[in-house]
């Protein structure tokens, strides 16, 4: 979670399936580009031949590229990492055999559907002892449905050293609200920033650039907030020190 000297909010584009996809997040500063892998059921579903081109022109620039995947095997597992994948975010199981094989960072997917502030707080410190876990990312009930969660069930869940993903019915809209209510590492959108006639695949440029711009707009006025507060603090130290 969010803490004054990090390096504040980072954006996570989920979702991409071609080239001009990638074009369009490095044109607008995108963090993290995340594919769904192996994975048939969704209309994002990419072949990992295609998977790895496109993590090779992400090498080219800093965002980091995310393989997301449900209850992988260690033969998916080890496909990722031939590809060049830096993160893998797991859905679904977690197996004791690709825990153990994993040589890059997990982002570890937590949906949230009726689970109880203790709930999440319990699984969240389950996950946030792992020393392979990266981060924590905190889903709607269905991953990619476009649908929120209620945020203030994320009062308690307490990441440790490890990032917050917020992700789950994130758009350009509210994206600020999101971030105020939870204070997330990363921001990550995957369905808001694709085409409203839903017959057209890939991501709107004009949604991308307006999410990317807000979520860090947003980045400088916590910044704001947060040196005006400093500079009230050191001032009322001096009006102190000089009555001693």
């Amino acid at each position: 979670m969010l803490k004054e000297n990090d390096s504040l909010v980072q954006v996570k584009i989920c979702g991409l399936t071609s080239m001009d996809d990638v074009h369009i997040i490095e044109k607008y500063g995108a963090d993290y580009a995340g594919m769904v892998l192996y994975y048939p059921k969704s209309k994002r579903n990419i072949d990992i031949n295609l998977a790895a081109v496109l993590v090779a022109q992400l090498k080219k620039s800093d965002i980091k590229s995310v393989a997301v995947v449900v209850s992988p095997d260690v033969s998916q597992l080890e496909a990722i990492q031939n590809a060049g994948f830096d993160y893998i975010q797991i859905h679904g199981e977690l197996s004791d055999d690709v825990y153990n094989a994993c040589s890059v960072g997990i982002i570890r997917a937590v949906n949230i559907k009726h689970q109880s502030e203790e709930d999440i707080y319990l699984e969240t410190k389950r996950w946030r002892s792992l020393d392979k876990i990266y981060g924590l990312l905190f889903d709607a009930g269905v991953p990619g449905s476009g649908k929120t969660f209620d945020w203030e069930s994320l009062k308690k869940a307490d990441c440790g050293n490890k990032k917050l993903f917020l992700a789950g019915g994130l758009t350009p809209d509210n994206v600020k609200a999101a971030i105020e209510a939870v204070r997330s590492d990363v921001v990550d959108i995957s369905s808001g920033v694709e085409y409203d006639d839903v017959s057209v695949k890939g991501k709107d440029e004009s949604k991308v650039k307006a999410f990317i711009q807000n979520a860090k707009y947003y980045e400088n006025e916590v910044k704001r907030k947060w040196q005006k507060a400093s500079i009230m603090d050191s001032l009322e130290d001096s009006m102190f020190q000089s009555h001693l």
